[in-house]
Parts: C-alpha cells; sequence; structure tokens
C-alpha cells in the first residue's frame, strides 16, 4: 500500500496520461441550466483528446459551444482565447471553471482513482 507521500510525488517513471475530473456545479443564481446542475465524474486523456465517462457529454457540448465563440470572457476572464480545450489543460480548465467546481487527479486509466486501484486492481476500466 502507498503512502500519502507516494500518492502526493509519484515517481518521475510513473505515467498517468488520464487526468479523473470530479465536477461540481457552482451554486446558480439564475435557474438551472438542464445538464449542468449536476455532479460528474469523467476521465479525459490530454494527449489523445478522450472524454469518457458520465458527463463528457455535457462537457463536449461547453467545450463546442466555447470554440464556436472563440473567446471566453467573464468577471474572471477578461479574455481568453480558445484553439484547443481537449489538449490544452488551462482551457479545459477556463471552460469548466464557469460552471463547476474541478477537482482533478491525474491516473493511469479510466475508471477508479489511484487510490482505489491499489486496493481493487481488477476493477479499473481498460
Amino acid at each position: 500500500m502507498k503512502t500519502p507521500k507516494e500518492y502526493a510525488n509519484p515517481p518521475a517513471s510513473v505515467s498517468l496520461p488520464w487526468i479523473r475530473l470530479e465536477l461540481i456545479p457552482l451554486p446558480s443564481i439564475g435557474p438551472a441550466v438542464q445538464d449542468r446542475d449536476k455532479e460528474y465524474v469523467l476521465w479525459w486523456h490530454p494527449e489523445e483528446r478522450k472524454l469518457v465517462g458520465e458527463g463528457a457529454n455535457v462537457v463536449l457540448a461547453l467545450v463546442e459551444e466555447a470554440l464556436e465563440a472563440g473567446v471566453l470572457h467573464g468577471a474572471y476572464l477578461n479574455h481568453f482565447e480558445l484553439t484547443d480545450p481537449l489538449h490544452k489543460p488551462s482551457e479545459l480548465a477556463a471552460i469548466l471553471a464557469q460552471y463547476f467546481w474541478v477537482i482533478p487527479e491525474p491516473v493511469a486509466s479510466p475508471g477508479l482513482s489511484e487510490c482505489e486501484e491499489d486496493v481493487f486492481p481488477d476493477k479499473a476500466l481498460h
């Protein structure tokens, strides 16, 4: 079993190409927007530009809307140009931050978190 320090600082040789994204909706000022008021867990592979899991379709729709506009404007974003949000973490983060609190966790593959993979290695999705 890994120690907390090992989880925080994995060896450089360990490749964790996927990012587990836990999305928690921000409190809404106006009426709830369909599918943006639920919590989601999904996995993102920036190099392959893949999103899988519950909520992937919602995030892909948000990315498409943002790309059509080409830029983001907001209280904290004076002007943020978008070119490739499914590849660039800063761009995907800027889009998601408008609707969700995002809790990212690098993982080896979609499925369970690294901590759970140590306990239940056969349950990870491959």
